[in-house]
């Protein structure tokens, strides 16, 4: 959701700066006042700092994955790209696992909000998705682009995704400060992202929405009921289908 005439939130720089506590991720720092897509803007970079954020609080043509439309409300959400050095990182192959997991921990220690996850990546609340996550890359970096609906209201919501999805303000009925919240999940992701992998698949699973329940599951355009019974080292789902266990690498949960 977009408007065209929306008056931009002007970036708090003080605020961020006074809650980032990380040594690289997010030092280096781009707003954008509009912008389609904070992802195709980071595409452009063949050369960045490691860790360099760029943050709108107006796009106008977020996706999600399988390049499903990613609808957020101006001043009220968080849509912003971390790019990393693909030399300097490890666990590439569950980065998106892990950014989830950065988004619940930070959201949990900060706002004391106890939110899940949604296999692989599906930020949920009260049963309904308030983020979601998308990794791309280019030549030199892995492209992270988040999204999270933090301060919408009932009526700034799509209807039709309203059915599905809500924000961390209308569960809470509490109005967050939006700099505050991306520091604190930028200085978390500095911390996770040097665990190991272990860790963060031990975290991932702790925090999981749907863990040991029957869930339907889309893949390859086909529907398949089983039981989530977890992930295995690669990231990929382990679903328990009539007696048989099978991996997927990729595919919709629905619960």
């Amino acid at each position: 959701m977009c408007l065209e005439n929306t008056k931009v939130k002007m970036f708090d720089y003080k605020i961020y700066e006074e809650n980032l506590k990380s040594e690289i991720l997010g030092r280096s720092f781009k707003f954008l006042n509009k912008t389609q897509s904070t992802n195709d803007e980071a595409k452009k970079y063949s050369a960045a700092s490691h860790g360099h954020t760029i943050l709108t609080y107006n796009q106008t043509k977020g996706r999600g994955r399988r390049n499903n439309k990613w609808f957020s409300t101006p001043n009220k959400s968080l849509t912003f790209t971390i790019m990393l050095e693909k030399m300097k990182i490890s666990n590439q192959n569950i980065l998106s696992l892990l950014t989830s997991v950065v988004i619940v921990n930070t959201i949990k220690k900060k706002l004391k909000v106890n939110c899940k996850i949604k296999w692989p990546n599906d930020i949920i609340l009260n049963n309904k998705k308030i983020g979601g996550i998308l990794i791309e890359s280019n030549a030199n970096f892995q492209i992270i682009g988040i999204g999270l609906n933090v301060n919408q209201a009932k009526d700034d919501l799509n209807r039709e995704i309203s059915k599905i999805g809500s924000s961390l303000y209308y569960e809470t009925k509490t109005k967050i400060n939006l700099e505050k919240l991306l520091a604190q999940i930028i200085s978390e992701f500095e911390i996770v992202i040097k665990e190991k992998k272990k860790n963060i698949l031990k975290q991932w699973l702790d925090n999981c929405d749907h863990i040991h329940h029957k869930v339907k599951f889309n893949t390859n355009n086909e529907i398949i009921t089983g039981i989530f019974e977890g992930i295995n080292q690669e990231g990929e789902a382990i679903i328990n289908i009539n007696g048989k266990i099978s991996t997927f690498s990729s595919g919709i949960v629905n619960t």
